[in-house]
């Protein structure tokens, strides 16, 4: 029997713990709402951290709405015109308010967002409580300005699906990695991101996401002609993925406080140095007032988290992104202002 492949094996164990944490949530009927302040007016869900607010409905409406509301407020609500509104949570370590809650985001960055929309000390190694997330859920008249897209599951699945190829064309410059997934491991993706199954998802994953292979270790031996790369070629979806520290770019958002534009730069994962990139480098070139290359402490004014931990100056951003990514193969830092 084969040795296992030791770079797959711990890419494999960093995706799988990120998979597995929960992200846990407090929701009640908003004021004024039929049921609110009935006694059975909120409910508690530990939410995968990969999911989507549209996927946790069913298990709202049965657990919160049918039993707050009688037969006659249930007959006059809809689930179309249901919205979550996030709380302000007063309570230390606790979130801002971000006002009504994207469908189409993932809950793992809605949690980002929050988590980022105060100043914070930044965290110690020791292990802290969960913040608990609060929303509070209207049963009409929902701001379509604000969540731009309906609560469905399938347009969920489809901004994930488009995601997905905007991240393979960031890595490649084209999307043939995922545009010839056979249908059903593009599916197995997305069931495994709603049965929170994380086999499932990596029978896609393991297809198009770049292993952090070490710059100075051979790519895999591909049968592909060398005037042709292989992430170009038709059969490209049973060749092994190449390093991630050979993409053309790294497929990385950051986001900051105060609903401020989204960075997303080109950001190779090795310098002209041919030395990996680093996450402080990457701050410094596109954040120097708050990561200034004099300061002897780099996150003395900000500092980076991603996941829900805060990650290490030092950290490759081809590593990050390989091993700390989104369902939806984009990294996704959030810049936190540092309490003093």
């Amino acid at each position: 029997m084969s040795n296992p492949n030791p770079v797959q094996s711990s890419t494999n164990l960093f995706r799988r713990l990120a998979w597995q944490t929960a992200i846990p949530i407090s929701i009640r009927l908003g004021d004024n709402e039929p049921g609110a302040g009935s006694g059975v007016d909120r409910y508690y869900i530990q939410a995968p951290r990969y999911s989507y607010l549209p996927l946790l409905i069913p298990e709202i409406k049965e657990n919160l709405v049918e039993l707050a509301l009688d037969d006659a407020q249930l007959e006059q609500t809809e689930e179309k015109d249901w919205w979550f509104e996030e709380e302000v949570d007063d309570e230390p370590g606790g979130f801002a308010g971000q006002g009504a809650c994207r469908w189409h985001w993932p809950i793992d960055l809605i949690e980002l967002s929050s988590y980022i929309s105060r100043p914070r000390p930044l965290p110690s190694t020791s292990t802290s409580p969960p913040r608990q997330l609060k929303l509070s859920l209207h049963l009409s008249a929902p701001p379509q300005e604000r969540l731009l897209m309906p609560n469905t599951v399938e347009t969920c699945k489809t901004q994930w699906i488009n995601q997905i190829k905007e991240a393979d064309f960031v890595r490649w410059r084209n999307t043939s990695r995922v545009t010839n997934l056979r249908r059903a491991d593009l599916e197995a993706g997305w069931d495994g991101i709603v049965q929170d199954d994380y086999d499932l998802y990596s029978r896609m994953a393991n297809r198009i996401l770049p292993l952090p292979t070490p710059a100075t270790q051979a790519p895999p031996t591909s049968s592909v002609s060398s005037s042709r790369p292989p992430s170009t070629d038709p059969g490209g979806s049973n060749v092994k993925p190449e390093s991630s520290y050979a993409t053309r770019a790294t497929p990385i958002k950051i986001y900051l406080p105060d609903n401020a534009p989204v960075i997303q730069e080109v950001i190779p994962p090795t310098g002209s140095d041919s030395k990996p990139t680093t996450l402080l480098s990457v701050l410094r070139q596109h954040l120097p007032l708050l990561f200034p290359r004099q300061s002897t402490d780099p996150y003395a004014l900000a500092f980076p988290v991603a996941q829900g931990v805060p990650i290490p100056p030092e950290s490759e951003v081809a590593w990050l992104a390989a091993c700390m990514c989104g369902a939806d193969g984009w990294l996704r830092i959030g810049i936190c202002l540092r309490a003093q």
